[in-house]
């Protein structure tokens, strides 16, 4: 064969080879920037005092909304913490007019908040938490976790975590005096390295009293956020700002907070935020109370003692999320798989991870019913799955909106996923490719599953899709 003919067939097979790669490559969706209406109902749009940008980015198959309020602009990283944003607008109007009381501004002057002011940086400043739209909940989309418990763990390294994890009264932040002992710890080893200690492990009268006025901060906190119906542990800056403000000026004895809350027209009943999401326990408890209480029933599902340990003291989950956490796996019942939860939760990043771990449990609960008791929590990569003791494999995904991406794809086609009896359950929305490509694997499908409180803000009806046997199409 002449070289020219030789290279002219040389060049066809290569043209024909290239466009069957491309042919069978597949393609993937990119994450959209969606219409906010397109994702929550128009009411949840703008009232009294907000206005939701109307373009909504989709990362990490949650979406970021941003609010306009009176206060300054709001972050809402999922429709779940849109809801609880719009529905603590209340609270903070309410809080607002308090702190310009006549009572409040006298108590505010009293030398205690000076003293508190001392010790601490109390106040926070909550224009400098926006730091930009996060990553979503992509992380549970992949390849693996990093491992908490005792196999992963030297010996030396575990001892020391140990005793960490025991031996430091104070070992996370639920407040924000914690910020102000290790102000306190760090100023008093600059003065005496050989000393270091904090205020609260010297002897004193001083140190005595202000330990008893940090105890009464928190209770009045607590009952602030009860009288109004939210979380005490929120994570939105400004409402966080003005609880502490008049926490500290109830703790000093001359101002009586809950009454001044009281004496605003209107208040009673905000309780709207969280609906039953919320267990009342993060008002009538303390911390350390709540940790002791959730060590408890943790013990029932869980062996790791390291591992519940660093769960209750070290990660990400505020008390009100933690106490979530546990109360959804006690609700579950699960046969094994506790201290797998727990090596989940240890990698978790951010409060929108934590929402996500605990809707997932909360997720297979509303599912399986009494199915669920029995069954095995089980890790597939860096995600969570559930095998019912009648031998279902349930996938809970709660997030906004599920597109195909090469992360999804990659994740859905794993081994553990290769069981004909599998449920894929959605709270949010689900793109057309997605239920497609779901419906072709064998998947059971449903979208569309948030709780009460959320459906209220959900734009379109609840939706179902099953496969049929014998068919390549589901029907919705």
């Amino acid at each position: 064969m002449p070289a020219s003919r030789f290279q002219a067939v040389a060049l066809t097979l290569a043209a024909l080879a290239a466009e069957s790669a491309t042919a069978t490559t597949p393609t993937y969706e990119a994450e959209p920037v969606l219409g906010a209406t397109t994702l929550v109902r128009p009411a949840l749009m703008s009232g009294p005092g907000f206005e939701v940008d109307p373009h909504v980015e989709i990362r990490g198959y949650m979406a970021h909304f941003t609010l306009d309020t009176p206060v300054g602009p709001l972050q809402a990283e999922s429709v779940e913490i849109l809801a609880d944003r719009i529905a603590e607008l209340p609270a903070l109007e309410a809080l607002d007019k308090v702190s310009q009381s006549d009572a409040f501004l006298g108590a505010a002057g009293d030398s205690a908040q000076q003293t508190a002011r001392g010790i601490g940086q109390v106040l926070r400043h909550p224009i400098a938490t926006l730091k930009g739209i996060p990553a979503g909940v992509a992380r549970y989309f992949g390849k693996r976790i990093g491992k908490f418990g005792r196999q992963a763990q030297s010996l030396s390294d575990r001892t020391a975590r140990e005793f960490g994890s025991s031996g430091n009264p104070y070992p996370r932040a639920d407040g924000p005096m914690t910020e102000a002992r290790a102000i306190d710890r760090r100023e008093a080893a600059a003065r005496d390295p050989a000393s270091g200690k904090a205020w609260y492990e010297r002897a004193g009268a001083e140190a005595g009293r202000e330990l008893k006025r940090q105890v009464k901060y928190g209770q009045v906190r607590r009952e602030l956020a009860e009288r109004l119906g939210i979380d005490p542990y929120t994570s939105n800056p400004y409402l966080a700002e003005r609880l502490d403000q008049l926490a500290w000026a109830g703790s000093g004895g001359r101002f009586v907070a809950s009454t001044a809350i009281g004496s605003i027209g209107g208040v009673g009943g905000l309780a709207v935020a969280y609906g039953g999401r919320l267990n009342e326990i993060v008002w009538k408890l303390d911390p350390e109370q709540i940790r002791e209480r959730n060590a408890r029933l943790l013990k029932r599902h869980c062996h790791d003692e390291l591992l519940m340990r660093e769960f209750l003291r070290r990660g990400v989950f505020t008390p009100t999320l933690q106490t979530a956490l546990v109360d959804a796996l006690d609700a579950l019942q699960p046969r094994s798989g506790g201290d797998a939860l727990l090596e989940l939760a240890m990698s978790v990043h951010s409060e929108l991870e934590a929402r996500y771990l605990v809707n997932s449990l909360a997720l297979v609960v509303d599912r399986l019913g009494p199915r669920a008791h029995g069954g095995t929590l089980v890790i597939v990569g860096a995600g969570l799955a559930y095998d019912s003791n009648d031998g279902e494999r349930l996938l809970p995904l709660p997030v906004d909106y599920l597109a195909w991406t090469d992360e999804v794809a990659g994740f859905i086609d794993r081994g553990d996923f290769r069981d004909p009896r599998k449920t894929v359950a959605i709270t949010g929305t689900a793109t057309p490719r997605s239920l497609r490509e779901l419906t072709e694997r064998g998947w059971s499908i449903e979208t569309g599953l948030r709780g009460n409180e959320e459906n209220l803000a959900l734009a379109g009806p609840d939706r179902s899709c099953r496969p049929v046997p014998d068919e390549t199409t589901s029907h919705c």
